[in-house]
Order: C-alpha cells, then sequence, then structure tokens
C-alpha cells in the first residue's frame, strides 16, 4: 500500500482500525476504548477516505479485513509497537510494570494453570492487568486478538518468538461407577466395547484435539462438547470414557485412570508472541511468568 505525502492518516485513527480489526465490532471496540461507537464508525471512514482504499467488509456479524486492511496491518503495528517501546524506555527500567497483556490459551491451561498462579504476579505489579482467552478455538496473534499466544498450533509463517514450553501428556479416565459397571479394560484392543466423551469436531475446535480418533478409528461418542470441561464433568457423572490431561483430571478425585503408567497421545505445548512486542516491559513479565509456570510443573509438561 502506497501512502502519498499528503495522505498521511491520523494516529489516533490507526489505533481505532487496529481495535476494529481485533474486536471485529464497531460496538466491542467503542466499549473496549471507552468511546462511542459513531466515533469508531466515523474514525474508520475517515481513514479510509484519506488512503483512498476500503479497509473492512461491513457485516452484520461483524467487520472483517479486506486485502487492503490487512496489508495496512503490520504498519500500523509497527507504529504501535514504536510508541510502546517509547513510553516502555521513557518509564526507565525501576519503573513499575503496567497496562494490559491479551493473553490467549487452550481452555484447560487457562483455567486450571494461569488463572490460580496469577495473584502472585498481580502482587508484584498491581498495575498489571491480564486478559485472559481461554478457549478451544486459539484467538489469532495476526490480528493481535491476543499478545501472547500459548497454543498446540504454533505460527507457522511471520515474525514470531516461538518456544516449545513442553510436551502435555493424555491419559484415559472414567468414574469409578463407570468403571465398576462395564467390562474390564484390560488393552486398548477393549476400547471399542465403551463409549466416549469427546470434543464436538465441526470447526469450532481446533482439529489439534482430534486426539481421540488417534486412539480408536471410530470411537463410540455418547457426549460431545465444546468444553473440556464439560467433559470431565460428563465423564466424572459415568456418561463414559474421556482422554485429559492430568492438570484437568487431576482437579479432584472423582475420576480414575484406566492405564496410569501410560500415556495414550502426547501433544506438544507452545508459547508465541510477536517478537517486536516482547521488546515491550508489560509483555515480557507476562511471557516469563507463563514459561516459569509450566517448568515448576514437570509432573504435567514433560520437557523431553
Amino acid at each position: 500500500m502506497h501512502i502519498g505525502p499528503m495522505e498521511t492518516p491520523d494516529w489516533n485513527d490507526l489505533r481505532i482500525f487496529l481495535a476494529v480489526a481485533r474486536f471485529r465490532t464497531i460496538s466491542a471496540t467503542g466499549e473496549r476504548l471507552g468511546i462511542e461507537h459513531t466515533t469508531v464508525s466515523r474514525r474508520i471512514d475517515r481513514l479510509e477516505a484519506t488512503l483512498g482504499v476500503v479497509l473492512f467488509d461491513r457485516r452484520r456479524s461483524g467487520y472483517s479485513l479486506t486485502e487492503a486492511g490487512r496489508s495496512l496491518i503490520p504498519h500500523a503495528e509497527k507504529m504501535e509497537s514504536a510508541l510502546n517501546e517509547a513510553i516502555d524506555e521513557s518509564a526507565g527500567a525501576g519503573a513499575r510494570v503496567n497496562g494490559t497483556v491479551r493473553v490467549g490459551t487452550p481452555e484447560a491451561f487457562g483455567i486450571c494453570v494461569l488463572a490460580p498462579n496469577l495473584a502472585r504476579l498481580q502482587g508484584e505489579h498491581p498495575g498489571l492487568h491480564v486478559q485472559l482467552m481461554a478457549q478451544p478455538q486459539f484467538p489469532s496473534l495476526v490480528t493481535r486478538e491476543v499478545e501472547i499466544l500459548v497454543t498446540l498450533e504454533p505460527p507457522t509463517v511471520g515474525r514470531y518468538k516461538i518456544t516449545r514450553l513442553g510436551y502435555v501428556d493424555y491419559f484415559l479416565y472414567s468414574s469409578r461407577a463407570y468403571r465398576d459397571a462395564h467390562p474390564d479394560i484390560h488393552d486398548l484392543s477393549d476400547l471399542v466395547h465403551h463409549s466416549f466423551v469427546d470434543y464436538v469436531h465441526d470447526g469450532s475446535v481446533s482439529a489439534r484435539y482430534r486426539i481421540l480418533e488417534e486412539l480408536i478409528p471410530q470411537p463410540d461418542r455418547c457426549f460431545t462438547t465444546t468444553s473440556v470441561l464439560a467433559q470431565r464433568a460428563a465423564a466424572a457423572a459415568g456418561m463414559g470414557l474421556v482422554l485429559l490431561t492430568p492438570y484437568v483430571a487431576e482437579q479432584s478425585d472423582d475420576l480414575v485412570c484406566i492405564f496410569p503408567d501410560r500415556a495414550l497421545m502426547t501433544r506438544d505445548l507452545w508459547i508465541a508472541a510477536p517478537e517486536d512486542l516482547l521488546r515491550i516491559r508489560r509483555i515480557r513479565v507476562v511471557w516469563d511468568h507463563i514459561r516459569r509456570l509450566v517448568e515448576q510443573r514437570p509432573e504435567h509438561f514433560r520437557r523431553n
């Protein structure tokens, strides 16, 4: 995209453009930025007029970037990062960490690992606000929906810092009532006689969660859901067998492990963030905190 010397856009318009790209709707952007939605709409119209291009496809379901909008994103983000770095440096190394950091994680990791361990970070940095998006479909780093992503699917293109956090093992669990009321399981071949609790696989959940089909090609699913915590609850109620990570299964003692010495599936767990954002102190602080949390739990996250 070429912007002529008389067509330099206003930074505030670009800031709002980035917010709309991330939050997808005018109303959500206005709420997040604390301005009227009419102001958001007017600023986007003005930016498009300044640049002479259409940046968004406007639909009832929300705003989606056009090709011109996608090409503008990295340039606007460089300006955003430069401003954030300047603010960070002017504050000095000894200053408190302030501001918001948006973190995307798998549902169970966010709820069972990260959320219960943010109090210490908050105590060290009272001005730091972590926004957690813990969901089965990973949010986008490209549009900066989040600034740090814990994921099973690391980005393959783009300028990102990507680090493997560890390996996550999945074991087979059931309730005691289910185990006692159904045929014994001595080997994997016995699983054809059992029912399973699993993810819904309709595109609303990452394909990396298709772990059950790797174990048994045509499982008999008795209950499916987009939530791993709902799977756990259904299995604990006796509905069927379920594949879980220990940090999900061991939230209480209402499940038993069918093959306690045998992990049936393994996934890599990664952390990723745009390289330019990691130069900002508040992003680094949260990045380092997440890495420490995983390193302190070798029983749940193998390093090799």
